[in-house]
């Protein structure tokens, strides 16, 4: 059995509210109306802020929950709410002890009911009154329109916050919570936005799921009317309907879905959602609707239960982002667990990101990550009582010290080229190659005999196990092939002798449409990488104009050590960011170049910015830079610099260098680059070939 979960906004979603067709299409077809959860995490009335979730499965139509207060039946610790249309629990409980609370949803066809035993602290916190946001609303924005909102925090202070999944076009200031920007992308967008109460006071972190609707531009009022999906069960029929309001007079409505799981069918002229789940798990579902003016979009999560007997699942209410150089800890602690087994439970994860550690027993995440990124992992659960493992796929995020959101962070990712084939199920196609930075020290690198590689597109992975690739020098480069007449067809080559990787399928199936924007996670033995890529009508992804978000790779380089004042490098750089943005002589230039923490060079050549020239991509409509450094007169450092952002290649050469702290054999550099106000780091490889010479090949 296998749980797929996805970024930290569907946190909020995991329950069964969006309208159903109708009674009478789902009731006796469905399954039995009933709840997934049985038990929350432990409360403190010192913090974090608490955000929990009620989960139902094989509704009949829209749910709404209640409170039974009959009985005896307790009520909600005093500082908790409960919304009847989202199942959604928040708040900062103010009162220790252990409440008895019984839930009722009722789906307007039948009830049921669930009793939860609420157990709050006065531990944790120190008395700082918790971290986090209460209850934050956001107002609607609209495409194209200058937007700026301030959410409180919760705590003493000072606050650091991190935000993810927030809408295109927006940002989030580390330093004030300040979400702003202009809009791009119309839709409803549930951002994750996670509070660090710092010390001099009590440390201490919390996250929120807020979401926030941006509507269409021209004064359009076009929105998705469902937030939430319906749950089902593996083998049961299920049954939902997607829905929308107020599309353009005499337009006509069409519908799009991507990461269904399988066994399910969207009727996109309609919106309905039929078929089996023939697939346990948690999965992203991103829905588009266009009523022929403008496309608005959606991310919603959807659960589908391993059967109809079977409480085994991840409790995964929410992980809040991790800042790099910052140990990840508080009281109580982070967890991740799963609940409804039959025996004790443990734990295990891979992609972790370095500095990472997650318990075995008690599923506490802890530790300092000591590089920012977004880190597609896999949790692993098993039931020592039935043998039953569960898994769970998600992106751990490391933002920067200063906060922030997931717009910052870089992926060293560079897809080269990709292809999404679709037309008719079992004869559909999907082709990447693509150019990775990781660290390839020996000992270090990917090794085929041990790790797996895996490629997740949407609902669509392609998986290597670990002995699977092979080749005569497997750790420099092997492949992959799966046997004539496999359906679908697999093939997967590594090549960290030149940093790239490449795989396709044949005679595939995917529920996927284009065009939109996919989210693309690889996992490379310890290493993870997360992108969002646009793909067009027929399927195509065009670099760099494709990526949504920064991508950023060494692709080619060469040192030579020869003495301090001596020393020089040619390399060749990859970067895409949809943001970029330059003026010649004003924006910011800097590189650095590290070996850990010593610093090989740091030059500030603000002043050698020359003109750029601008441009109109036509397929984004974004603006394109092109431009070159003037003419270096310093001996020492000295930079030449060139970059076209619209194909996303930047030449750096530099000489009078001093590189005598590098490593022999093997160097393990960081390479950032600032343009304005954006900083782009990589780290990579360089083994020396020869005394004094450096290149990325594996000798």
């Amino acid at each position: 059995m296998r749980l797929i979960a996805f970024p930290a906004f569907v946190l909020a979603c995991l329950v069964a509210l969006a309208p159903a067709p109708s009674a009478a299409q789902c009731t006796d077809t469905n399954g039995t109306f009933r709840f997934l959860n049985t038990t929350f995490p432990s409360l403190s009335t010192n913090g974090p802020v608490f955000t929990g979730q009620l989960v139902v499965a094989n509704a009949d139509g829209p749910v709404i929950f209640s409170l039974d207060l009959g009985g005896g039946n307790d009520p909600l610790p005093d500082g908790l709410t409960l919304d009847p249309d989202s199942g959604l629990i928040t708040g900062l409980a103010t009162q220790s002890g252990n409440y008895d609370v019984v839930f009722v949803a009722d789906d307007g066809t039948q009830q049921t009911t669930k009793s939860v035993t609420f157990s709050v602290s006065s531990a944790g916190g120190g008395g700082n009154g918790g971290s986090g946001l209460d209850a934050p609303v956001f107002p609607d924005g609209q495409v194209g329109v200058a937007y700026s909102h301030t959410p409180e925090a919760d705590g003493d202070g000072p606050f650091t916050f991190a935000g993810s999944d927030l809408p295109p076009g927006l940002t989030l200031n580390g330093a004030t919570g300040e979400v702003s920007g202009t809009p791009t992308a119309a839709g409803t967008y549930f951002m994750t936005l996670t509070v660090y109460d710092a010390l001099p006071n009590e440390e201490n972190i919390g996250a929120s799921v807020v979401p926030i609707t941006i509507l269409p531009a021209g004064g359009s009022t076009f929105a998705f009317v469902t937030q939430f999906l319906n749950n089902g069960e593996v083998g049961t029929s299920f049954c939902d309907q997607y829905v929308v309001e107020n599309p353009a007079l005499g337009g006509t409505v069409t519908f799009g879905a991507t990461g269904l799981p399988v066994g399910l069918m969207l009727d996109t002229a309609t919106g309905a959602v039929t078929g089996t789940p023939t697939e346990d798990g948690t999965f992203l579902v991103t829905i588009t609707a266009n009523d022929g003016t403008d496309t608005i979009t959606t991310n919603l999560s959807m659960v589908i239960a391993p059967s109809s007997g079977s409480n085994f699942h991840w409790n995964y209410l929410g992980v809040p982002a991790a800042l790099v150089n910052v140990e990840y800890d508080r009281v109580p602690p982070i967890v991740l667990t799963a609940e409804g087994a039959t025996g004790a439970i443990t734990y295990a994860a891979t992609g972790l990101p370095s500095g990472m550690d997650y318990d075995a027993s008690s599923g506490e995440l802890s530790g300092t990550p000591i590089q920012q990124g977004e880190y597609p992992v896999t949790f692993t659960a098993t039931d020592a009582g039935s043998g039953a493992v569960i898994e769970l796929d998600t992106t751990f995020i490391v933002l920067p010290t200063t906060g922030g959101d997931v717009s910052q962070i870089v992926s060293n990712f560079w897809v080269s080229r990709a292809s999404l084939r679709l037309g008719e199920d079992g004869n559909e196609s999907w082709r990447v190659s693509a150019i990775y930075n990781a660290d390839r020290r020996t000992g270090n690198r990917f090794d085929p005999a041990t790790d797996l590689f895996k490629a997740v597109l949407g609902s669509r992975t392609v998986q290597v196990d670990p002995g699977e690739c092979t080749g005569s020098v497997p750790d420099q480069a092997c492949s992959f092939q799966t046997p004539n007449g496999d359906v679908p067809s697999e093939s997967v080559s590594i090549n960290a002798d030149r940093q790239t990787m490449a795989w396709s399928t044949g005679n595939d199936t995917f529920t996927e449409t284009v065009p939109g924007v996919l989210s693309q996670r690889v996992t490379l033995g310890d290493h993870g990488w997360r992108l969002l890529l646009r793909f067009d009508e027929k399927g195509g992804f065009r670099p760099a104009g494709g990526f949504e978000r920064p991508a950023f790779v060494v692709s080619q380089g060469s040192l030579s050590v020869e003495g301090p004042g001596l020393d020089s490098a040619k390399l060749t750089l990859l970067l895409g960011d949809p943001n970029f943005s330059y003026e010649g002589g004003v924006s910011t230039l800097r590189l650095r170049i590290l070996e850990g923490t010593t610093v090989l060079m740091d030059r500030d050549f603000t002043a050698l910015g020359g003109p750029a020239k601008l441009g109109t991509d036509k397929n984004t409509g974004k603006t394109t830079y092109s431009f070159r450094t003037l003419s270096d007169t310093q001996e020492t450092d000295s930079v030449s610099l060139g970059y076209s952002s619209s194909k996303g290649a930047m030449k750096v050469s530099l000489s009078g260098m001093d590189l005598t702290g590098i490593s022999t054999s093997e160097a393990h550099l960081t390479f950032e680059v600032t343009v304005g106000t954006r900083i782009y780091s990589t780290n990579v490889t360089f083994f020396e070939s020869s005394p004094g010479r450096y290149g990325l090949a594996i000798p």
